[in-house]
């Protein structure tokens, strides 16, 4: 069955983008997006962002339609690629888009993150990711000091901010609980 979802902001705004509503996916809501843009509403311009577990895209999706440079899109589900694959080529978003077949924490292990100011983290919840990922970030000695991370979880999960984040920004929305952190 498919369904969409709308971007919220900027030039593509109003622009639906499909998804199979029977996948693995669980894409961030419009509510959510919002909020999250919204916190970045005057930082965004330029920025070069990384959506690891992209999905549908709509977070590196929304972020090029509110005046992101570029964004890079890495996603290891084929079905999902080719979809977003799609989406990214029917909205003319090819020339700030690079979107990669892979396994998001080893493409974050492999590559310098210094180009980034913006990591997006949406991972499938409830199988530990967020830790992971968390600490491949910390770990990796060329990230921005000012570069932001957003990251989204169950707000049922026990999951405890390494003590090496500061928490910028915080929100629940539903079941999901999303912060905007930055390496202290």
């Amino acid at each position: 069955m498919k369904n969409s979802l709308r971007i919220t902001g900027g030039e593509l705004k109003g622009k639906k983008i499909p998804f199979d509503f029977k996948s693995s996916l669980r894409p961030t809501s419009s509510k959510l997006r919002e909020v999250l843009f919204n916190w970045l509403q005057f930082d965004i311009k330029d920025f070069q962002c990384l959506d690891v577990f992209a999905g549908t895209g709509a977070l590196g999706i929304e972020a090029l339609s509110r005046g992101a440079k570029k964004t890079v899109f890495i996603e290891l589900n084929k079905k999902n690629y080719l979809a977003l694959k799609e989406c990214i080529s029917k909205f003319n978003l090819m020339d700030q888009s690079m979107l990669l077949f892979r396994d998001g924490l080893s493409w974050i292990k492999e590559n310098d993150l210094s180009i980034f100011d913006l990591i997006l983290l949406d991972p499938p919840f409830n199988q530990d990711y967020e830790k992971k990922i968390l600490e491949l970030l910390y770990m990796n000695k060329n990230l921005k000091s000012s570069c932001k991370i957003y990251i989204e979880y169950s707000k049922f999960s026990d999951i405890k901010m390494p003590e090496s984040f500061e928490i910028i920004k915080e929100k629940i929305i539903g079941d999901v609980k999303a912060l905007l952190i930055k390496i202290k």
